[in-house]
């Protein structure tokens, strides 16, 4: 089921139906139609605490297709005209994010890493939802966010000075993905942090 935003006429029938849409198709079949049982739930401390943090460890993924179809995503947000994307500009690194698809190049893994985690709030926060899409920089490192229906995608686009996320659960050239899973209070303060503010202050929703 598809869902969110769509704009056509940006692409030729070959790039959006052969190239596209051959990598939406693997994520679907692959990922997304995937239950969590069928990979195995395992756990692992958050970020030094004594909080056990479970996450979802894919095997068995093919690295250029699974990544570009995260980077796809990315990709069309930018050169989307729809307002909701206005956020997402990305430069010099467009041209190169569009060769990298079109060649079928997903680059090394630690580059453009992209990193899901699946929130569950509790009811506490509008997840089940599409957030547009926040540029976010700090210490000289940019990276994008994004939400929909419950997962949260985080794009890094610098080479230097990366976040601690980034050098967990990224799809790696070995196949293997990992996808935390966070419910109530540390789903909360991962969606307040990177998304929910701005959300939060025009709303009565607690903390």
């Amino acid at each position: 089921m598809q869902s969110g935003y769509s704009e056509g006429e940006l692409l030729c029938a070959d790039c959006d139906n052969r190239i596209l849409g051959s990598l939406e198709r693997y994520a679907c079949n692959h990922i997304y139609s995937e239950t969590p049982e069928k990979h195995g739930t395992k756990k692992t401390e958050h970020e030094g605490t004594q909080e056990i943090i479970p996450y979802i460890r894919y095997t068995d993924l093919d690295y250029t297709k699974t990544k570009l179809f995260f980077l796809s995503i990315l990709w069309r947000c930018h050169i989307a005209r729809n307002a909701v994307f206005s956020d997402v500009n990305l430069g010099h690194h467009a041209e190169k994010l569009r060769l990298m698809i079109l060649q079928g190049d997903a680059g090394p893994d630690d580059e453009y890493e992209v990193v899901l985690t699946f929130l569950d709030t509790e009811g506490a926060r509008p997840t089940k939802s599409v957030v547009d899409p926040r540029k976010l920089k700090g210490d000289g490192n940019t990276f994008y966010v994004f939400h929909i229906n419950e997962i949260m995608y985080h794009f890094n686009i610098s080479r230097h000075n990366k976040t601690s996320l980034f050098t967990k659960g990224a799809i790696r050239k070995d196949n293997i993905m990992d996808i935390a899973l966070l419910k109530g209070y540390w789903a909360r303060q991962h969606f307040d942090q990177y998304i929910g503010r701005k959300i939060l202050m025009k709303s009565n929703i607690r903390h």
